[in-house]
C-alpha cells in the first residue's frame, strides 16, 4: 500500500512507513492519522477485540473509522477483531512464519525499516521441544525514528577517548537504539571501523536490497546474530575498534565483553535503567563493571524526550 501523507518529515513517515506493513484494512486509516499525532507516536497497539491504541509521550490516542485519532476513546473507535489480529500477525512475517520462528520464539517480529512488532499470545512447545507463541492476543508495532531526532551534542565528546567504553542507560522508548546508530555514525566519521552487533535487526535494519538507510563508511554489522556469538564472531574476523551492541546483560554476552575490552577493542553498549539508583541495583551492571570495559555511563532522558542525555558519570561516580 502506498502512504499519501508525503513531505511531512522523517518522524511522521516512520509512523507511516511502520503502518503500512499492517493489512489495508487497518494501514489505510492509520496512514490518515493527522501529522501531529504521528509525528510523536512510539508504538501502535492491537489488541484482540480492543480498539487501536497509539501510544504517544503525552498519551493515549484512539483512532477513529474517519483516520482521525481522539484522546477520548470516541462512539466509533476502529476495533480489531481477533480474527483481523492473526491476519496482522501473518502480514507482519511476510505470510512466512516459519521464517521468522527464532525471533517469535523471543517475542517479537523484525520489520523492514527497523521497526519491532512485540507479540503475546498463547505459549507453545511442539514435540521437537521448540517454544513458540500461538493465537496471538496482543501486537505492540514499536516506531523506529531511524533518521528523525538530532544528535545530543554531549554524544560525539563521550566517543572522542583514546578508548571507548560507554554504557548507555534508559527506560525503554528513550532512544537507547537511535544513540546507538548516532554512536555508528560519529566513530565512522572519525575513521574507526566500528563492528554493529544488531540481534534485533533494529540498528541498522536492512532488506533484500541492501540497507535501509545508508551506513558509516567504516561500519560494518552482524545482522540477528545472538549478541554472545555476534561480538565473538566480529573479534575473530572483523578487527573492529569499537564493538555496538544494543540490551547487553547475559553471563555469555558479559564474557564476550571482557574478551573484547582484553583485546584492547572499545564498547558501546545499551542497558535498561530509567535512573542511576535503577542502574546501580542492576546486576547486570555490577557485571558489566567487573569487566573493566567501561569508563563512562550517559543516563538518558526518557520517553519525553527521547535520544536526550540527561546526565553523564564516571564509572567510579556511578556505583
Amino acid at each position: 500500500m502506498m502512504n499519501q501523507t508525503k513531505g511531512r518529515g522523517c518522524a511522521t513517515d516512520a509512523f507511516y512507513h511502520a503502518a503500512a506493513q499492517l493489512p489495508d484494512a487497518l494501514a489505510q486509516p492509520l496512514c490518515a492519522i493527522q501529522g501531529e499525532v504521528a509525528r510523536y507516536a512510539a508504538e501502535i497497539c492491537l489488541r484482540s477485540g480492543r480498539p487501536i491504541v497509539l501510544s504517544t509521550p503525552g498519551g493515549a490516542y484512539f483512532v477513529r473509522r474517519n483516520g482521525t485519532a481522539v484522546k477520548r476513546e470516541p462512539p466509533d473507535p476502529i476495533a480489531v477483531s481477533h480474527t483481523m489480529l492473526q491476519n496482522c500477525f501473518q502480514a507482519l512475517c511476510g505470510y512466512s512464519i516459519h521464517s521468522f520462528a527464532g525471533p517469535i520464539s523471543d517475542g517479537f517480529i523484525p520489520l523492514s525499516g527497523g521497526h519491532r512488532a512485540g507479540i503475546c499470545g498463547t505459549a507453545y512447545t511442539d514435540s521437537d521441544g521448540v517454544f513458540t507463541i500461538k493465537n496471538i492476543t496482543s501486537i505492540h508495532l514499536r516506531i523506529a525514528r531511524v533518521k528523525a531526532l538530532v544528535p545530543d551534542p554531549r554524544l560525539a565528546p563521550l566517543l572522542r577517548a583514546e578508548s571507548v567504553g560507554l554504557i548507555l542507560a534508559g527506560a525503554p522508548g528513550s532512544g537507547k537504539t537511535t544513540l546507538l546508530r548516532m554512536a555508528a555514525e560519529e566513530l565512522s566519521r572519525a575513521g574507526r571501523h566500528v563492528a554493529v552487533v544488531d540481534e534485533r535487526c533494529e540498528i541498522a535494519p536492512a532488506g533484500q536490497s541492501g540497507f535501509y538507510e545508508r551506513m558509516p563508511l567504516h561500519c560494518d554489522v552482524l545482522s540477528a546474530y545472538p549478541k554472545a556469538v555476534g561480538m565473538q564472531h566480529a573479534l575473530r574476523a572483523l578487527s573492529p575498534d569499537v564493538l555496538l551492541c544494543d540490551e547487553v546483560g547475559a553471563l555469555a554476552e558479559i564474557d564476550s565483553i571482557a574478551q573484547a575490552a582484553n583485546a584492547g577493542v572499545g564498547l558501546v553498549v545499551t542497558i535498561h535503567a530509567r535512573d542511576k539508583e535503577t542502574l546501580c541495583r542492576r546486576p547486570q551492571y555490577a557485571a558489566l563493571m567487573r569487566t573493566g570495559a567501561f569508563t563512562k555511563v550517559a543516563i538518558l532522558a526518557g520517553r519525553r524526550a527521547p535520544g536526550t542525555i540527561a546526565e553523564v558519570y564516571h564509572v567510579e561516580t556511578a556505583v
